[in-house]
């Protein structure tokens, strides 16, 4: 992935200073070998080929581009930083996938150290950026670089092919490379900085891919203009900036529509995603359950053990709720301690299996993860939940009907003692639970 490792906003390790004071040995030991490594080998790349006046010529080009890119949409690429999670495709690799395909291995990976140069002074060290956070950064770039350069100069056993397609396979490997080196490091210290592991991690989003791959593939036409005709790399600016404008603006619908504390959908997000899948369910004749979920004696944890806590809790619920639900399950935050989901094509029995596995999911959470401390005590409570359950169409199929009966099935749990699960099905539940309002 074309990005910074460790940027944005994600949660930041203990270690996470300016001079990485508690590091874990082995992340201290990958940042300095990495670094080490692209340095060695930039200097020997260039000593064995110093190049022409013509190919450094090209490698000011490709500085130039970057430089204006980066003046030009230097607010865009700012907040792209700020709003940013974890790694993201960096429009940088236009210049820096272009310079193993025009130029020598030396002056390729001469060109990715400046752009990185620029691009930290220019925006990142101002938005907060730890030096030695760019300078592993710029050491990824440098070797995706190297490692692209060596596939392109090198003597692959496919000579009985025809040019053109003996030229489409190597710049695919070379692409590969690229992009396999720079992912894996950055992989490796996610890992190594305490990140739970996930191929999800490895692989990233669709989105993000085919994002990253837009932008190799202009790299690939600025490799080409600088190449042939150099002046057309001026041509090469507005696909790359409307790209960036795409990018940040589904960014920017993406932050807006995910709670900050749990990293699931707000409550309109939800109600809008939710709505938009019943309607189809009811379209297509499937049921579909909806569940309410209220964390029990929340308020008291709060108070007890402050709100760094809480959060924490919250937090860990909805991983739990993550690991739990299928992938076309619509969760989300529906306020305070309140989880709500929608199971689309889930059968009654189905989705009360669902909800009382969930149920013990966040009751079997210890107290100790989410960094409460004296769980021996009598006084501290676990951590349970109160479920409420609504099916349709038994129990409606309009979505404020269904989250209406879920919420009357959720009060009937918590009055009945709370950490149970309770269903929409008494028809007179509905009434019993206003007259005792």
């Amino acid at each position: 992935m074309a990005a910074a490792p460790i940027e944005g906003n994600r949660p930041r390790p203990p270690w996470s200073g300016e001079r990485l004071r508690g590091a874990p040995a082995p992340l201290f030991a990958v940042l300095l070998g990495v670094e080490a490594l692209a340095a060695c080998l930039v200097v020997v790349a260039i000593a064995r080929d110093l190049g022409s006046l013509g190919s450094w010529g090209k490698a000011g080009l490709l500085v130039l581009m970057s430089v204006a890119f980066e003046e030009v949409s230097r607010q865009v690429g700012r907040m792209r930083l700020l709003i940013s999670t974890g790694p993201k495709p960096d429009m940088t690799s236009v210049w820096t996938f272009a310079a193993p395909i025009a130029l020598p291995p030396g002056q390729a990976a001469a060109v990715a150290v400046v752009v990185a140069a620029h691009i930290w002074f220019a925006r990142q060290r101002a938005a907060g950026q730890h030096g030695y956070r760019k300078l592993y950064t710029a050491a990824t770039i440098v070797l995706a670089c190297l490692a692209s350069s060596a596939v392109l100069h090198s003597h692959l056993p496919w000579d009985q092919l025809p040019t053109p397609a003996r030229f489409a396979v190597t710049l695919v490997l070379a692409l590969v490379a690229y992009t396999g080196v720079n992912r894996l490091l950055i992989s490796l210290v996610i890992v190594l900085s305490g990140a739970p592991f996930s191929t999800r991690s490895v692989i990233g989003a669709w989105d993000d891919n085919a994002l990253e791959i837009a932008t190799l593939c202009l790299g690939f036409f600025a490799a080409l203009a600088a190449i042939e005709q150099p002046w057309l790399l001026v041509l090469i600016l507005p696909p790359t900036l409307l790209l960036q404008r795409g990018a940040l603006v589904k960014e920017l619908e993406q932050a807006a529509s995910t709670d900050t504390k749990t990293q699931l959908l707000t409550a309109l997000a939800w109600q809008q995603t939710a709505d938009r899948t019943l309607r189809q369910a009811v379209g297509d004749n499937t049921p579909v359950a909806v569940i309410l979920i209220d964390l029990d004696h929340f308020k008291n944890l709060n108070d007890t053990w402050g709100h760094l806590a809480g959060d924490a809790a919250l937090l860990t619920v909805s991983d739990r709720l993550r690991r739990e639900l299928r992938k076309g399950d619509v969760v989300g935050r529906f306020g305070g301690e309140e989880f709500v989901l929608l199971l689309p094509d889930l059968d009654y029995a189905a989705s009360l299996g669902v909800a009382e596995r969930i149920r013990a999911r966040i009751s079997a959470i210890e107290l100790a993860e989410i960094g409460v401390v004296g769980t021996h005590s009598p006084d501290v409570r676990p951590l349970t939940a109160s479920l409420g359950l609504a099916h349709s169409p038994r129990n409606g199929t309009e979505l404020p009907e269904l989250l209406h009966a879920a919420d009357g099935a959720l009060y009937r749990a918590k009055r009945s003692g709370r950490n149970r699960v309770e269903t929409a099905d008494d028809p007179g539940a509905e009434e019993q639970v206003a007259a005792e309002l």
